[in-house]
């Protein structure tokens, strides 16, 4: 996997469909653990709610998948809540849509539509960010180059994660896997070879 979404702080919605009452919660998480641990204090704060149902993705390669349609009849609520994280590369975020009952009956097409509905309303409305795999750099440059290193970083697409002024500047970035070498090789024509570079690490790197 190159790149994935991900709600970057918890967020709660609401809407009201039939009389029904949907909250969803949107809760960046680190791994099934803490997904669990999040699930059950939403249960706690809603322990008076008709149904907490839930579904996330745990891992960054997709293959920790749960999700719970709490009591609603199977298939209505859980998997379209998944299904819509899955189609927005949505992962390492647990979504839990509380539901309490209005009086008016939704049946089976009409809950797997409000669900739905739930989810990608708290979506459109929640901070999200994309992680890229990434090369992340250290350059060394003098004070009259650092404006137009920085500038070429923006225009390959990375991000400058931080400047440190001393004798010199460095400049800690990131930039695609893919971007790496062509955009190493921009700087050295840039700076005429006096540049010097270290490598950090590769990882997942949010981009604005």
């Amino acid at each position: 996997m190159k790149s994935y979404k991900q709600v970057i702080s918890p967020y709660e919605g609401e809407i009201i469909i039939k009389k029904s009452k949907f909250i969803t919660n949107l809760i960046p998480i680190e791994n099934s653990d803490q997904a669990e641990f999040e699930l059950n204090k939403i249960r706690k704060k809603y322990s008076d709610a008709t149904h907490n149902c839930y579904a996330y993705i745990s891992n960054i390669i997709a293959t920790e998948q749960r999700f719970s349609d709490d009591g609603e009849p199977q298939g209505t609520a859980g998997i379209p809540m998944l299904e819509v994280i899955k189609k927005r590369d949505i992962l390492m975020t647990l979504v839990v849509v509380t539901r309490y009952f209005g009086g008016v009956k939704l049946g089976a097409n009409g809950l797997i539509g409000a669900y739905t509905e739930s989810v990608v309303t708290a979506l459109e409305n929640a901070e999200i960010r994309n992680f890229v795999y990434s090369i992340v750099n250290k350059v060394e440059v003098t004070y009259s180059i650092a404006p137009k290193i920085t500038q070429i970083i923006d225009d390959f697409g990375g991000r400058v994660i931080s400047v440190v002024y001393d004798s010199g500047v460095t400049i800690c970035y990131a930039v695609e896997d893919s971007k790496n070498q062509l955009l190493s090789d921009k700087m050295v024509d840039l700076c005429a070879g006096k540049i010097k570079f270290e490598f950090i690490k590769k990882d997942f790197v949010d981009y604005v």
